[in-house]
């Protein structure tokens, strides 16, 4: 019998004696026009000097482009399909980028389904120019699609993907590595033998590399149960020699979900966020899986759900970390509109990673979609694809303590309940004592919050974080920190 292990964690606010971090973002920048560059699943990285490369893909044809910030603006983007050429693009899964250096390389799969390949295209100036197609996958009798890729830190890449039997079936997934930045690959290696069942079939693939460390992430299907797995490497992906299940939810479902895994390897542990229906409706889990001596996973912990009913859900999850900082970015649905939400760790906790949520861009409120994440060298590149535009937006950020504003504020005024739904009541004044109230985010932007007969409201609540003070009639100004969540 397997055993699960789930910790719901909600937004309880230990936040006044534990510190708490959160994201101040820059103002937000426009990648390229939708209608031209398209905005389906776009996807991020980063160069050694900081400067975000965004991939970007346009239906019907798949078209693939790439376009290069520099903190202001980002570059005319450059096709790098092959003109002519289909690609296979979903809002689920599609092409994927990643980059060391000036080393930056793209991978995706040529239509069509059931013939073509899947393909790499290579850039040595950082994403300016890329070279041709090259061939990656060597699976002749079958389907091969979803790749996914990431890059160790000598510029080598390795690239999961699914592949089936002539006649469909038998879902697996293979790994092939380069050792010579991406010029060739080595033969395709099937790494999922020892794990149970088959592969989900419509379940995006993964690819994570750190040091020794390459993990390959999927969902799997044994008898309908599918849950989130992985396939470890621990000699810099010569071999796979141990798969576990991380998360064991053991979650029911006939038909294909179309969501996967993702994760961030720091030192030795493995973070992975995943979106399961295990609950009654989706929900994004953050669990940690030990690396040294086998693949084993060591926690679940569940983000806090939205506040308005069953039927609205999380998805799409991805995390980024580095040193012990992780930030995590998902699609969050909730009462009609869809938003991306941030959450933050500065200490290596997927518990931590838990407890706090806010959103990406409140200018863009309910209108937000898809997102990808990179945390590096201390900022956070964050992009989406905003339904109001139409077009990818990008916004870096940098994280901030905001643990002495919480703690100087809680001495001088007690609001109850706290998280509430952005009603609550003041503990020990008046409400006919309070002349006037104002809110404000953790970037300083005034909230408008109204004072009713027995309480103080906000008039349009948003998970987050808000800075609340009150001036009474007397002139004494009191102030605290207000979680909605």
């Amino acid at each position: 019998m397997k055993t699960t292990i789930l910790l719901f964690s909600i937004t309880i606010v230990s936040v006044f004696s534990n510190a708490q971090h959160s994201i101040s973002w820059e103002p937000e920048i426009t990648v390229a026009d939708g209608t031209i560059y398209g905005n389906i699943r776009p996807r991020i990285t980063v160069d050694n000097n900081g400067n975000p490369i965004v991939l970007t893909g346009k239906s019907p044809n798949g078209e693939i482009f790439v376009t290069k910030g520099n903190g202001a603006s980002f570059s005319l983007p450059t096709q790098v399909s092959p003109v002519g050429m289909e690609t296979y693009l979903a809002t689920w899964t599609g092409p994927d980028i990643a980059a060391n250096g000036n080393n930056v390389i793209v991978v995706f799969k040529g239509q069509t389904y059931q013939d073509g390949n899947i393909y790499a295209v290579r850039s040595t100036d950082g994403g300016v120019t890329f070279g041709d197609t090259l061939r990656v996958d060597n699976h002749d009798v079958g389907v091969s699609w979803m790749p996914a890729l990431d890059m160790d830190e000598n510029g080598n890449p390795h690239v999961a993907y699914m592949i089936f039997n002539a006649s469909g079936a038998d879902e697996r997934i293979a790994v092939v590595s380069s050792t010579d930045g991406g010029l060739s690959y080595n033969p395709q290696q099937v790494v999922t033998t020892s794990a149970p069942g088959v592969a989900c079939d419509c379940c995006p693939v993964e690819m994570v590399t750190k040091g020794n460390y390459q993990l390959a992430l999927f969902r799997n299907n044994e008898s309908n149960i599918r849950d989130s797995w992985g396939a470890l490497s621990t000699d810099n992906g010569t071999s796979f020699s141990s798969t576990a299940n991380l998360n064991e939810l053991n979650w029911l479902v006939t038909s294909c979900p179309a969501t996967g895994p993702h994760a961030a390897i720091i030192g030795d542990s493995a973070y992975i966020v995943s979106a399961s229906r295990a609950s009654g409706s989706y929900r994004v889990y953050a669990s940690t899986a030990s690396l040294s001596g086998g693949l084993t996973l060591n926690s679940l912990y569940m983000m806090s759900p939205p506040t308005t009913g069953a039927s609205d859900a999380q998805d799409y999850p991805r995390i980024s970390g580095e040193g012990d900082t992780l930030v995590m970015v998902w699609e969050e649905r909730e009462a009609g509109n869809t938003n991306i939400m941030t959450a933050v760790t500065i200490n290596g906790s997927a518990q931590t990673l838990t407890e706090y949520k806010s959103m990406l861009n409140e200018n863009a409120a309910g209108a937000q979609l898809k997102p990808d994440v990179i945390y590096k060298n201390g900022y956070v590149h964050a992009i989406y694809h905003d339904l109001n535009s139409g077009d990818v937006i990008y916004r870096r950020g940098t994280i901030v303590d905001v643990t002495d504003i919480q703690e100087s504020a809680h001495t001088s005024l007690k609001m109850y309940p706290n998280p509430s739904n952005g009603s609550v009541k003041i503990s020990g004044i008046e409400m006919s004592d309070v002349h006037t109230v104002q809110a404000t985010d953790l970037v300083g932007k005034r909230v408008e919050m109204k004072i009713m007969n027995d309480s103080l409201e906000l008039v349009h609540p948003s998970s987050g974080m808000y800075l609340v003070k009150i001036k009474l009639h007397s002139g004494k100004e009191l102030q605290s920190v207000l979680v909605v969540n």
